[in-house]
């Protein structure tokens, strides 16, 4: 059923989640975890997000990525039993999408719970990374700012979990959505369809909003007053 531009259908409700970890290298824990309930591509009620503190090494890339230190995470985050638990209430049963679902669910969620020897309602739902790569041609490669950036959604990406879901929704909803509505994918089954290469449609090809005269005046002006 079609609703709104951009929407997938009024009916389908998942969760975009994102994660920061210890590093790659297993086993991998997770030290930020940020949620969005989503109705279709709109984002709906207020975003989930906890700091957990597992206490274990961290990978020196990874610090230098996201700045989240062992011993910040010591003072500001949370036990990881309440972590989790709060984060599997808010997720329930609904289906769970992330860019790089491969990584956020297969490596970091399911393990966790696993050595936490929690209990796991949760379901995998579609991969936004493979959508992308499925629906967007010839991008030398496709980490989330490199689309971002294809898109001119945005130049720079922070790596906390609630920024890089902001990013992420603002490209479903403004981009990828509104493509899938035009060749009539409303349902989220067919969006996992599309992101698992099952379901074909034509491709979407990056075009940047024209640049805003003024802004670009301000941005001379402020270049100049550095270098004075």
């Amino acid at each position: 059923m079609k609703t709104a531009e951009g929407r997938m259908g009024h009916e389908d409700r998942w969760v975009l989640i994102d994660t920061e970890t210890t590093g790659l290298n297993d086993p991998v824990y997770p030290i930020e975890i940020g949620a969005q309930l989503m109705q279709g591509w709109e984002p709906s009620g207020d975003p989930f997000h906890v700091l957990i503190n597992f206490d274990v090494p961290m990978e020196p890339d990874a610090v230098r990525i996201h700045k989240y230190t062992r011993d910040y995470l010591r003072h500001k985050g949370c036990p990881p039993q309440e972590s989790l638990d709060r984060f599997r209430r808010f997720a329930g049963a609904m289906p769970l999408a992330s860019y790089n679902l491969a990584f956020d669910w297969d490596r970091v969620i399911v393990p966790t719970f696993r050595r936490m020897g929690m209990p796991n309602t949760m379901q995998p739902g579609f991969c936004v990374l493979d959508l992308v790569r499925n629906l967007v041609p010839r991008l030398y490669n496709y980490r989330l700012i490199t689309v971002l950036k294809a898109f001119g959604i945005a130049e720079k990406q922070k790596h906390h979990a609630l920024d890089d879901i902001d990013m992420v929704i603002r490209l479903l909803r403004e981009k990828i959505g509104p493509h899938l509505l035009s060749h009539n994918i409303t349902s989220l089954h067919d969006v996992k369809r599309c992101a698992e290469g099952r379901l074909k449609v034509p491709p979407l090809v990056p075009s940047k909003p024209k640049p805003d005269p003024e802004a670009l005046l301000r941005k001379l002006a402020r270049m100049r007053e550095r270098k004075a």
